[in-house]
C-alpha cells in the first residue's frame, strides 16, 4: 500500500495499479482491519484506473488527429477496460462509435482488396475487446506502463530496446533478480541514466540504501533533466531521515521544472516533518493553484491550519478544494 501510495503521488498510475493489486492479494478481508484496508485500497485503485483511462483517452485523441485509427482504437479499448468514471467512459464510447463507422465505411470501399487470411490490427484487437490486464501482450503491457511516466521518458524508455523492455516487465512482476541481471548486462554495454535509475530502485527495495544513492547520483550526473532520478533521490533521503539534504534537491526540481508541482507539495511535506509549519503552509498554499496536485495539497493544508487553530482558513480550503469526491 505504501509503495502504491508513493507511485500514485508521483502520477505513475500503472506502477500504483500493480502495487495496489499486490496489496489486495495480501489483505485478510475477514477481519475488521482487513475490511477497512480493502476499502482504502479499492478506493485508490479507482483513482488509478481513472488516471490510466484519462491517459489512454488522451493518447487515442492524439492518434485520431494523426489519422492513426488502429492505434486510437487500441487505446479506447483500454479506456473502456480501465476507467470507472462515467464521463471518461462516455467520451471513449463516442469515439469508438465514430471509429466503428469510419472502419465500416473503409471496409466497404476496400472490401475486395485483401485476402481472408489478413486481418488489420483493429480487427485483431476487436477480438480482445474484453481482455483483462493479465491477458495483455508483453508489448501492450510495456507500452501501457511507460505511458504513465512523465514526458519525455515514455519515448526514451520505448527506444531502449526489447532487452530493457523485458527487464522493465520483470520489475513490475516483482521479479527484481531477473530484472537486475538484465540491467547489469545493459550497463556493462552502455551506461545510461535510465538503467542506473531502475537499478537504484531495485537496490532501494532491497534496503541497499548506499548503493541506491550512488546509482541515483551517477544517473543525475549523466542526465540532469531526468526528473525521476531526482524524485527517487528525494524519497531515499526522506526515508533515511536526511530532511536537511532534501530541501535543496526539491528547490532545484522546482526551479528547473522537474516535476515541479509534485516537488512543491513534497517540499511542504518536508517542512512539516521538520517542524517548520510556516514554510509548509506557504508551499502548500502555492500548490493550490496547480490542478494536478491541488487536492493533495489541500488535504495537507487543512490539517496544518487546523493544528494552528486557523479554522476559518481551513474551512475555506476544505470547501473550495475538497468538496468533490476524489
Amino acid at each position: 500500500m505504501e509503495q502504491g501510495d508513493k507511485f500514485l503521488h508521483e502520477g505513475r498510475f500503472a506502477d500504483a495499479k500493480y502495487s495496489y493489486g499486490g496489496a489486495i492479494d495480501k489483505i485478510d478481508a475477514s477481519t475488521d482491519a482487513g475490511k477497512a484496508d480493502m476499502l482504502q485500497v479499492q478506493s485508490r485503485m479507482t483513482v488509478v484506473n481513472n488516471g490510466l483511462g484519462e491517459l489512454n483517452l488522451a493518447e487515442a485523441e492524439h492518434a485520431i488527429n494523426c489519422d492513426d485509427f488502429a492505434k486510437a482504437h487500441d487505446h479506447l479499448l483500454l479506456v473502456m477496460e480501465l476507467a470507472e468514471d462515467v464521463t471518461i467512459r462516455e467520451k471513449a464510447g463516442k469515439l469508438l462509435e465514430n471509429l466503428t463507422v469510419q472502419n465500416h465505411s473503409s471496409n466497404l470501399v476496400n472490401n475486395n482488396r485483401g485476402c481472408s487470411g489478413c486481418k488489420t490490427s483493429v480487427e485483431e484487437h476487436s477480438e480482445k475487446a474484453h481482455i483483462s490486464d493479465d491477458q495483455l501482450s508483453e508489448e501492450d503491457r510495456f507500452e501501457l506502463l511507460i505511458h504513465t511516466l512523465p514526458a519525455p521518458l515514455p519515448e526514451r524508455y520505448a527506444a531502449l530496446g526489447k532487452k530493457f523492455a523485458y527487464a522493465y516487465l520483470f520489475i513490475h512482476d516483482n521479479d527484481d533478480d531477473k530484472a537486475l541481471q538484465i540491467l547489469e548486462e545493459l550497463l556493462a554495454e552502455n551506461e545510461n541514466d535510465v538503467f542506473l535509475y531502475e537499478v537504484a530502485q531495485i537496490k532501494l527495495r532491497r534496503k541497499e540504501v548506499a548503493d541506491s544513492e550512488r546509482f541515483l547520483r551517477r544517473a543525475i550526473s549523466m542526465e540532469s533533466s531526468n526528473a525521476l532520478c531526482y524524485l527517487g533521490l528525494v524519497h531515499l533521503l526522506i526515508d533515511s531521515g536526511r530532511l536537511g539534504e532534501v530541501i535543496p534537491v526539491l528547490n532545484h526540481m522546482i526551479e528547473f521544472g522537474l516535476l515541479s508541482d509534485q516537488a512543491l507539495v513534497l517540499l511542504g511535506d518536508v517542512y512539516a516533518l521538520s517542524g517548520d509549519d510556516s514554510n509548509a503552509i506557504d508551499c502548500l498554499s502555492k500548490a493550490l493553484s496547480l490542478p494536478g496536485v491541488a487536492r493533495g495539497a489541500a488535504e495537507r493544508l487543512v490539517s496544518l491550519l487546523g493544528k494552528h487553530n486557523r479554522m476559518e482558513e481551513a474551512a475555506y480550503v476544505s470547501k473550495r478544494y475538497l468538496k468533490a469526491c476524489c
